[in-house]
């Protein structure tokens, strides 16, 4: 197939080259160029429309969507401890939802009873519409007892080295695509009340989850548990990353070493009335000061993905917040498509409109670096080399808020 009479955006020289002719055949671009004939049957006419890489969300909870509509209730545990046939059901809406914000690929961050597993392999095997999926399948966590601390089968518990080996073995035979250890557990009950992983259990979660040959990914809302894995060399990734601000060095860490920060700031906005604000002020951890963490992040150089935690039709929201706190419209483009694809092993494959790269593409009504709102409307989303049409998507989700 061809996209006609396209705009292509090249993020890399921050211009917009066209008309061009996209061509496309089994899932692979083969060639960007000179307008080519008439449209044929199967071809897209996209009559001066932007072409871009498709987006990447690289922190996001598949089963979740939707549990926090209501702030003051207990629907963040309700939805945690619903049955997995449930989970894996808001799975295929979540998959559906995504693409039609132009979500080509999805990096999920944990999922009860690993529902996200075969999420995955539904797309996969074309079973459901859906982005590539890349997930954790469960979450590493340090065993706890709490009033609210358990979350089902979200984690799995992991306790001592040879705990932390076992686990990340057992993950790995499940067949998941990276390891994320969340660095501390919290009775929501009891604010005063957590427990950690000593420094030893997250270097050798790291360390096995490089001898496997997968990235692994650190979930921090506290500096202590950073310092060590940065210092070992074995962390991929920084999830959320609330305090880093408070210590700079780690930052600056982050940035030597090509670190990548997934702060999902949107999840944490420091304004009070927005919906996706869950807790106002969970224990003095402030996390409405990510926001100060992504500032320095971005004023330090470090590398950004971006990612909505649980509100997989924001992505645009995100990289709004990343433009108010410092990038620039192209660069918060880069931390969607570009910088996704990294984290993902896939920068050979995604993140630019060329030739060999997969055809994941959005269609756009108009420049996004004019206006990142158009990213939630796109005319047409082409996930694997197949055209969804944008209206089309958006209509089938819009039977719930």
């Amino acid at each position: 197939m061809k996209i006609l009479n396209a705009r292509v955006l090249d993020l890399a020289a921050d211009t917009a080259t066209g008309p061009v002719t996209v061509e496309i055949d089994d899932g692979v671009i083969t060639a960007v160029g000179a307008a080519a004939a008439p449209a044929g049957p199967g071809d897209l006419d996209a009559a001066g429309r932007f072409v871009l890489p498709g987006l990447v969300n690289s922190h996001e909870h598949l089963s979740l969507k939707g549990c926090l509509l209501d702030p003051d209730g207990d629907q963040y545990y309700d939805v945690y401890r619903a049955p997995a046939e449930q989970q894996l059901l808001q799975c295929a809406r979540s998959l559906l939802l995504s693409l039609s914000r132009g979500i080509t690929t999805v990096r999920d961050a944990g999922a009860a009873w690993s529902v996200n597993l075969p999420a995955r392999a539904a797309v996969r095997n074309g079973v459901l519409p859906g982005p590539r999926v890349f997930t954790c399948g469960q979450v590493l966590s340090i065993p706890f007892e709490g009033e609210q601390v358990k979350t089902a089968g979200m984690t799995v518990d992991a306790a001592g080295v040879p705990g932390v080996v076992d686990a990340v073995a057992e993950l790995v035979k499940q067949g998941v695509d990276f390891i994320k250890l969340k660095g501390h557990r919290r009775d929501f009950s009891d604010p005063n009340r957590n427990n950690y992983f000593t420094a030893e259990e997250i270097i050798t979660a790291g360390q096995e989850a490089r001898r496997h040959g997968l990235k692994f990914a650190l979930h921090a809302w506290h500096c202590h548990v950073v310092a060590p894995a940065l210092a070992a060399g074995v962390v991929d990734s920084i999830e959320h990353g609330n305090p880093l601000h408070e210590q700079p060095e780690l930052i600056a860490r982050m940035a030597a070493d090509g670190v990548i920060f997934v702060p999902n700031a949107i999840s944490w906005a420091p304004r009070p009335e927005a919906r996706w604000s869950r807790y106002p002020d969970m224990a003095g951890i402030a996390l409405e000061k990510v926001w100060d963490s992504v500032r320095l992040a971005i004023e330090r150089g470090v590398t950004l993905a971006a990612g909505t935690d649980l509100h997989c039709d924001q992505l645009h929201t995100e990289l709004q917040a990343y433009v108010e706190l410092g990038l620039t419209t192209t660069e918060a483009l880069k931390t969607a498509t570009v910088n996704g694809a990294r984290l993902v092993g896939m920068q050979d494959e995604l993140g630019a409109v060329e030739a060999g790269k997969l055809a994941d593409l959005v269609v756009l009504d108009g420049d996004p670096r004019q206006d990142l709102t158009l990213l939630a409307t796109p005319w047409q989303v082409i996930a694997r080399g197949v055209v969804h049409d944008g209206a089309e998507l958006r209509r089938l989700v819009a039977t719930r808020p």
